[in-house]
């Protein structure tokens, strides 16, 4: 259902002019053209899944602006996809991202925009923690991510052992170790080789020893 409804909003998008888009739509533009290429890859994994997710939130409401230099930020990233570069700004910047300066929050339509943006901004940390355990999901090895980036091992273990008592939020509260993370995953490609490379060759050792006491 989610992959249909993403696929109509893509179809939608790219029936309309540019001139068409207002400033909220450009970043579920940037989101769509970003679904476009990871279904024409056949990509399904971490990031085709925060992507959809992020789609979905956003397509709630056509009302929430977001400051440009973050609808830069977030379509022009040289680091990351679009997905990715709003999951980082919704955890590290939160609601300052968005465009309150025409706001009335004393109005109906006002108080619904703030209310959308804050119960969109709440989603962010639930959001990173799917997706960096999506992340550890493709890895070649059980702990991959977790030797790679030692910060995420510190989330994941608050979430197993303290999920019930604190909140998502409360797990991901440290801006400076978020900004340590995100840093770190410009790299994950490197990252996934390496633990590939470890993978072959604990393999390659587990076989010799096999064959010694053969």
């Amino acid at each position: 259902m989610i992959k249909k409804r993403g696929l109509l909003i893509v179809l939608a998008f790219f029936c309309l002019p540019l001139e068409t888009f207002a400033a909220p739509n450009l970043v579920l533009q940037c989101l769509a053209k970003e679904e476009s290429q990871l279904h024409k890859s056949n990509d399904q994994g971490a990031n085709y899944h925060l992507n959809q997710d992020l789609i979905n939130e956003l397509a709630g409401s056509n009302t929430i602006y977001f400051k440009k230099k973050f609808i830069d930020e977030i379509c022009s990233s040289k680091n990351f996809s679009p997905s990715i570069s709003l999951l980082k700004l919704l955890l590290t910047k939160e609601t300052s991202i968005f465009d309150l300066s025409a706001e009335n929050s004393e109005s109906s339509e006002g108080s619904f925009r703030l209310n959308f943006i804050r119960e969109f901004q709440k989603q962010a940390p639930r959001l990173l923690i799917q997706y960096l355990a999506g992340i550890q999901g493709e890895m070649a090895t059980a702990n991959c991510l977790e030797v790679a980036i030692p910060e995420t091992k510190t989330i994941f273990d608050r979430m197993k052992y303290l999920e019930e008592e604190i909140s998502f939020n409360d797990i991901v509260k440290d801006k400076k170790k978020l900004e340590i993370i995100f840093n770190k995953l410009e790299g994950l490609s490197s990252i996934r080789k390496k633990c590939q490379k470890d993978f072959e060759l604990t393999q390659k050792k587990l076989s010799k020893k096999v064959q010694k006491k053969i």
